[in-house]
């Protein structure tokens, strides 16, 4: 017969199979939470010399184990699988190297002990819990340029770079430092750890800062026994990881938010190094490929103090649709690499057409002013991120190669836009990010009026490519075309499907750029943190909706949220569920980004941001008088209002307001009939509506047809329930029950 499958995962089963028995049954028996079950695993183990006990005892624990769900399994996989990652691989150098700065000699000598690497693992997971957290981020710090939406890399001007070591950094100063920047509450610790990076062949000696502190308040709604649901309320643990490579003044951080990442950076070259930010801020670099999609040649510049002879691109690879798929060309320097690709990859090549390129070789052939020797500076960019000019030991020939990208328009540094100017521009930045599409089009920020070269210094976008289609609609020609060179600087030629000259465009306007959806939302944020008379308790409660704080009206505190994308019906569902299920915070705010958008969010006020933006001269970004007036006249109907109504917003949209309950927003023409045959029917005092008048026009035979299956699960008996007779509707007035309601 087949074996059953068993509920165990792979780490599980790996480390049942491969551990010693005394460690295994340890780490078995550990439980971060009393809500994991006990597994009750045997108590006497055999010799461990005894191979066919042993292996009789490791089925055994399959057994018990395999009498568990897998939901119950989980924590077990998880430490498993943390356990085995530092003993395979250069997790196991990360765990000794950690293990060697950490622990007294007593207890290192008693992990050089263990046997092998999953014991040593294992029990530094169970004696020493710290230090293997700590190996734990060691081991993924190297990988951060794996992590490109988590990872920033910032470079540090320091006039004199003094010696600096683990030992030397005050951790206690840095995380008071930090906990200030973050505007974290009292209640909430923060820790600093520092520790060395050895010298290795891929990288030179570092420091790591290990940055933990605990996150905004959150909760989750456990199912009880019982059948009801309760919130359970848990800090989040959050992470910052940053490298600090002396020799390169080069400081690498990893974190959730990109806000958090630029000021912990900031704290460490102030409090660390020593570093003025204000007089010289971190470089913040990013590089810009997509130059080499039209032309693979390079210019030769002038640059004061060097004659350049020659600069060519060497190599140059591309992705194929997928990360995973590449093609790189590589030629020596005597060669034209567009020849060569022409020649043997034909005129219309990939790399004609990339998309995107990940790794770009320049050679670049100088000399130095009065000096007659010729020299060669090899420059490799990979990605948006990395240039090995980073490790350069030659800093006359680092900035040299720093200034030939910048020229070349390959390089933007990273400049912190005046908040007088984000201000400025707020309306637009709204706009932006209410976006459903996270990529724009030149012509798009044209008509904004934003400058998107200011954007990108600023980080809020990233150049991708330019669109090679365009939709024309001009007299006779209706429909797509191609986008043609233009002997117009600064324009490209429009042609239609046969061939018709449609016109010159602007080309800036093809331009397509990706939003820092991260790092444009914290900027946001940041601009609405005036109107909060209490901070600290930010969540992001669904990546369209954020709670910010509260803020006082008539003395009482108000929660306010800020959400986007509320022109959405699917949206606005979702996020109406989520909030009718945090109906216990009050009335509140919600700052909506849209302007098409509901009058209420569960039993919150809707306002649109675009119509309360303030005078430029005023303190707050949002006019406060006008948020204030807009929460106080829809108070009532945030509480279903006196009486049962269905306000309309437009054919499509509408509000159900019940007294004593979250209005509830209608979607569609189905729904709102519904509601409004309900409503008229309950102020007749016949609430009763039979099912076929109910649904008479609407096309199906049931109101349950015209809500999605979560959305119906949330109002059935809730709003809306059957009547006293088989095949009758009714409004639901007061209670959850058409009982009730009688």
């Amino acid at each position: 017969m087949p074996r059953k499958s068993l509920p165990l995962g792979p780490e599980s089963l790996g480390l049942i199979e491969d551990a010693r028995i005394d460690l295994l049954c340890a780490a078995l028996a550990v439980r971060d939470d009393d809500s994991e079950p006990e597994f009750d695993l045997p108590e006497d183990m055999p010799d461990l010399e005894d191979e066919d006990a042993t292996h009789a005892f490791r089925e055994r624990l399959i057994e018990i184990l395999s009498e568990f769900d897998p939901d119950e399994l989980r924590p077990t996989e998880t430490r498993s699988r943390r356990m085995r990652a530092l003993a395979s691989g250069k997790g196991v150098t990360s765990l000794e190297t950690i293990v060697a700065q950490k622990l007294d000699h007593e207890r290192a000598q008693e992990f050089d002990d263990q046997p092998d690497p999953l014991c040593r693992s294992i029990w530094a997971f169970l004696n020493a819990r710290e230090t293997f957290e700590d190996a734990e981020s060691f081991h993924f710090a190297r990988q951060f340029r794996d992590h490109r939406k988590l990872y920033d890399a910032f470079e540090v001007d320091l006039e004199t770079a003094t010696p600096l070591d683990a030992a030397s950094v005050d951790e206690r100063a840095l995380s008071i430092r930090i906990k200030e920047v973050l505007e974290l509450k009292p209640a909430i610790s923060c820790t600093v750890r520092a520790l060395d990076l050895p010298k290795t062949d891929a990288h030179p000696a570092s420091i790591m800062l290990i940055v933990r502190h605990g996150g905004p308040l959150s909760s989750v709604y456990n199912h009880r026994d019982d059948g009801r649901r309760a919130a359970i309320y848990y800090r989040p643990p959050n992470e910052a990881t940053l490298i600090y490579t002396p020799s390169l003044q080069q400081i690498e951080v990893c974190a959730d938010s990109p806000l958090v990442r630029q000021q912990v950076s900031d704290t460490f070259a102030e409090v660390a190094l020593n570093h003025d930010i204000s007089q010289k801020p971190l470089t913040w670099k990013r590089y810009n490929l997509t130059r080499f999609r039209t032309s693979l040649a390079l210019e030769r510049p002038a640059i004061e103090g060097y004659d350049i002879s020659d600069a060519r691109v060497l190599e140059a690879e591309v992705r194929l649709g997928h990360w995973r798929r590449k093609l790189l060309l590589k030629v020596t320097i005597d060669d034209d690499i567009e020849e060569v690709a022409d020649q043997y990859l034909g005129a219309r090549n990939v790399f004609r057409r990339a998309e995107r390129f990940s790794r770009i070789g320049i050679a670049v052939v100088y000399s130095r002013a009065g000096d007659a020797t010729e020299r060669t500076l090899n420059i490799t960019i990979s990605g948006t991120k990395s240039c090995n000019l980073q490790s350069h030991k030659d800093p006359e020939e680092r900035s040299l190669g720093f200034m030939l990208l910048q020229e070349w328009g390959i390089l933007s540094a990273f400049r912190q836009i005046d908040p007088s100017d984000l201000r400025a521009m707020f309306a637009e930045l709204i706009k932006l990010h209410d976006r459903v599409e996270d990529e724009v089009t030149g012509q798009y920020l044209r008509e904004l009026g934003l400058d998107a070269q200011r954007l990108i210094e600023g980080g809020l976008l990233e150049r991708r490519d330019r669109q090679d289609v365009v939709l024309i609609e001009d007299g006779d020609i209706d429909g797509e075309g191609a986008v043609k060179p233009s002997e117009k600087p600064g324009m490209v030629r429009t042609v239609g499907l046969f061939g018709e000259e449609a016109g010159d465009v602007p080309a800036g306007d093809l331009d397509k750029y990706s939003l820092n959806a991260d790092w444009l939302r914290e900027t946001i944020l940041r601009l609405l943190k005036p109107l909060l008379t209490r901070r600290g308790s930010q969540q992001i409660l669904d990546p369209d909706l954020t709670l910010l704080g509260a803020m006082e009206i008539g003395g009482a505190e108000v929660p306010l949220y800020f959400a986007r994308r509320l022109n959405d019906p699917k949206t606005v569902e979702r996020l109406d569920l989520a909030m009718r299920a945090r109906n216990q915070a009050g009335v509140g705010i919600v700052l909506s980004a849209s302007e098409d958008m509901p009058s209420h969010l569960g039993p919150n006020v809707v306002v649109p941001l675009l119509s309360n933006i303030a005078p430029a001269e005023e303190e707050f970004a949002v006019a406060r008088d006008g948020l204030e007036m807009a929460f106080r006249s829809n108070f009532a109907l945030a509480r279903g209002g006196a009486t049962p109504q269905v306000l309309r917003s437009g054919k499509q949209s509408g509000m159900l307001h019940v007294p004593g309950k979250d209005p509830l927003p209608l979607t569609g023409p189905d729904q709102i009939t519904i509601f409004e045959r309900l409503v008229a029917a309950s102020k007749t005092g016949s609430p009763d509506v039979q099912v076929k008048d109910l649904m008479d026009g609407l096309g199906s035979r049931s109101p349950q047809q015209a809500f999605r299956p979560k959305t119906w699960e949330s109002i059935l008996n809730v709003y809306i329930a059957k009547g006293e007779k088989r095949g009758y509707w009714r409004l639901v007035i007061d209670g959850a029950s058409p009982e009730a309601a009688v």
